[in-house]
């Protein structure tokens, strides 16, 4: 499985997961630690303030312990 992150420049990053391998909580977040390196190198004018570029967005995968379902 590929994941493709690109804005309106172009592609910032493409990553390729192992066949057979999941996608787990360390798995996304080290791959948006690593988009994070990718858009400072390509894109240093979109660096913030607080030196984060994807603010509020690299968060640890929340765990569901009910049924899964949406309505109660």
């Amino acid at each position: 499985m590929a994941s493709v992150f690109w804005d309106a420049e172009g592609i910032l990053f493409i990553d390729y997961l192992e066949n057979g391998k999941t996608i787990t909580g360390d798995y996304y977040s080290n791959l948006l630690t690593r988009l994070d390196k990718e858009i400072r190198e390509k894109r240093p004018s979109l660096q913030k303030k607080n030196g984060h570029l994807l603010s509020g967005q690299c968060t640890r995968p929340q765990k569901c312990f009910g049924s899964g379902d949406i309505n109660p």
